[in-house]
């Protein structure tokens, strides 16, 4: 019996039944996010995947999918989280994981931005920052962690257009950091 199923694709190769509640194909990438609405997947919805290594549940999956997906999932993944609520927009998530690698740009101070610069990802080159970085107006999220690798004293100085500052921004150090939102008012 094979009858021709109508499908819909995400954007990173995910194929999924027209009406978004079925997951029928992973696509072959590092991360997946599995699209809210989804409750449920094929049993061959690994079949393809080699070098997937992180999957994240929607809060709309089912706990028979969670159960069915752990049994089912390829042994080179190593994160399996489920959500505890409904994803964001992108340009609001402060998980680093969710920007394509590919887009991102990085500044003189070796900080990574992506989604056309809406999103701060993470300051690779602490030494080029020194004691004082402004975060460029236009940048609506910092991501969790972004100035981890810093250890030194850092006033960080952040736009108007900010809407979400991320867990531990400074890697969980404290005393080492003066923000001055909006630039100028601590």
């Amino acid at each position: 019996m094979n009858e021709e199923i109508a499908t819909w694709t995400d954007e990173f190769g995910g194929v999924y039944t027209a009406d978004k509640k079925r997951l029928l194909m992973v696509p072959d990438v590092k991360r997946y996010r599995i699209v809210e609405g989804c409750e449920d997947l094929n049993e061959h919805a690994f079949d393809d995947c080699k070098v997937l290594e992180s999957l994240y549940m929607p809060l709309s999956y089912t706990e028979e999918a969670i159960d069915k997906t752990a049994e089912l999932m390829p042994e080179s993944m190593d994160n399996f989280c489920v959500w505890d609520r409904p994803y964001v927009e992108d340009v609001y998530d402060v998980n680093e994981y969710w920007y394509d690698e590919t887009q991102a740009r990085m500044d003189e101070y070796g900080v990574v931005y992506a989604n056309e610069g809406r999103r701060l990802i993470m300051a690779t080159r602490p030494e080029l920052i020194g004691k004082d970085y402004w975060v460029p107006d236009g940048v609506l999220t910092i991501c969790d962690g972004a100035f981890g690798f810093c250890r030194d004293y850092l006033a960080l100085s952040v736009p108007r257009s900010i809407k979400v500052i991320g867990d531990y921004i400074f890697g969980g150090e404290s005393g080492k950091i003066v923000i001055r939102g909006q630039y100028g008012n601590e």
